[in-house]
């Protein structure tokens, strides 16, 4: 085919040749900038993503000054619920006050000390408490529960109880109890 028939051709198709022409340069462009495609679907992906993240935002930030209420009535009383470990008399006094609600005796004394955390570096530590007491059965498991069930975080590391030499008043067994546990606090 020489030059003046394929002049001839075209001008006797030019809608054709000129189709061809464009599936031609179409056909090139595809096949140099295809990467261009993976990277604008990319971007897309990430737009299209943190577009649903800023719709969830909104969707959900309504109730937000509600949330953040409750939530800083639930730290408040957690804050309340925690012992501080500088705060001897305070903390000791928890313990006498119970004991003596409950009407048992307290043998020796109360005695804190701090459990060395091993970990991560945390802003709650356990404070471990010793005590040793004395009274009738009843009464001695009623501590036990008002430990379990009071508004501090009470974990028992060790319950011992053993018989007491004679009987109370009531009639039930004496009891020494011996307790290690450990109250939530913060330094």
């Amino acid at each position: 085919m020489s030059t003046a028939d394929l002049i001839a051709f075209i001008k006797k198709q030019p809608i054709g040749f000129a189709c061809g022409l464009i599936c031609l340069a179409c056909g090139l462009l595809l096949y140099f900038r295809g990467d261009v495609i993976a990277e604008n679907q990319k971007i897309f992906d990430e737009k299209s993503a943190k577009a649903d993240e800023m719709e969830t935002n909104v969707r959900n930030a309504k109730d937000l000054s509600a949330q953040v209420a409750v939530m800083q009535a639930a730290g408040k009383e957690l804050e309340s619920r925690l012992v501080h470990v500088s705060q001897l008399a305070l903390n000791y006094r928890y313990f006498y006050r119970l004991v003596d609600e409950i009407g048992i005796k307290l043998n020796g004394d109360v005695r804190q000390s701090t459990v060395p955390v091993t970990g991560p570096k945390s802003r709650y530590q356990p404070v471990l408490y010793n005590i040793q007491v004395q009274g009738p059965f009843p009464k001695v498991l009623g501590l036990l529960q008002r430990l379990e069930s009071a508004n501090r975080f009470c974990r028992f590391n060790v319950v011992n109880l053993t018989k007491f030499a004679g009987r109370a008043e009531d009639g039930s067994d004496l009891l020494m109890a011996a307790l290690t546990l450990e109250l939530l606090g913060v330094p």
